[in-house]
């Protein structure tokens, strides 16, 4: 074993046993330097201030380079104990701080799947009251409406009739407020949930126009809007465009305007009413800024030459 490796190897306890070492040969050197020196100068005690003088330069100027020497490597074992044990402490505060970060990782991870699991059972809950209220007005009633469903009965209201603009239409359609009201004001708080609780979303508490407007949308949130989307079959898609229209931002549907536009929720709506273009829904077009369609395949006669 070399002498890196040896002083490695230092311990408190074998570093007591190498000060107890030097501290016996310290002893010695002083025995063995006193015995000299009485062996040579063996006249008793003296009674000369001189002579005391002497004995004590004889004892400094011999002893005191070997007591030097044996304090220095004391000195210097205790400081490479000192270094090493600052050493494994150094590598200890490295573990623990790397142990505290992976700690900190997995409960930030599963923080995260806890409010993912939790706004997901709000939402599938929401979802499910959402279909129902949409089941329940797209499903033929009975024989006096001819089997029409409450869905049929409004959209004949709205688009067979001849209303001038989409101010005209929504002011019919709110006539039929008691059959379809509850299921658009059901959808309104499932796309508001989304908007306000999705896990990566940029809105959270700050609801405003200015934020649905301009804040980032994020990937789950569209993800997630789509999901609902994916129920609304054209009719309903339709009359979603017709309830969402407001003459200004100071108008309560507002937000549902621009709920309909940030998810791109007329993106499958068509444009044609048996087989013909209908005035109302591509005036539409005028009304929702762009991104409402996505990108959508349908097109209207003008835009198809």
């Amino acid at each position: 074993m070399n002498l890196e490796e040896k002083l490695e190897s230092i311990t408190p306890r074998s570093l007591l046993k190498w000060i107890v070492w030097i501290l016996g040969i310290a002893t010695g050197f002083f025995g063995f330097v006193l015995t000299l020196y009485l062996m040579e100068f063996n006249n008793g005690f003296s009674n000369e201030n001189s002579d005391w003088g002497t004995f004590g330069d004889f004892l400094g100027g011999t002893l005191n380079p070997i007591f030097g020497f044996l304090s220095l490597i004391a000195l210097l074992l205790t400081i490479v104990l000192q270094s090493k044990e600052l050493e494994s402490t150094r590598i200890e505060l490295e573990r623990s701080a790397s142990a505290q970060e992976k700690t900190e990782a997995a409960l930030n991870k599963q923080s995260d799947t806890q409010s993912k699991q939790q706004f997901e059972n709000t939402f599938f809950s929401l979802l499910d009251q959402h279909n129902k209220a949409l089941e329940k007005i797209s499903t033929p009633t009975t024989k006096y409406t001819n089997d029409r469903s409450d869905l049929d009965i409004v959209r004949l209201a709205v688009f067979s009739e001849n209303h001038s603009d989409l101010q005209d239409a929504k002011n019919a359609l709110e006539k039929y407020n008691g059959i379809c009201g509850h299921y658009f004001r059901v959808l309104y708080q499932v796309l508001k949930f989304i908007a306000t609780n999705v896990p990566d979303g940029s809105i959270g508490s700050e609801f405003s126009q200015e934020t649905l407007a301009n804040s980032k949308l994020a990937p789950s949130e569209k993800m997630y809007s789509n999901i609902v989307r994916s129920f609304l079959s054209y009719d309903a898609t339709q009359l979603l465009a017709i309830n969402c229209f407001c003459a200004d931002s100071s108008n309560t549907y507002w937000n549902f305007k621009l709920l309909i536009e940030r998810y791109s929720f007329l993106e499958h709506m068509p444009f044609k009413i048996k087989e013909s273009d209908h005035v109302l829904l591509v005036s539409t077009k005028n009304f929702y800024e762009k991104n409402a369609f996505g990108r959508t395949q349908f097109k209207t006669s003008s835009e198809k030459l």
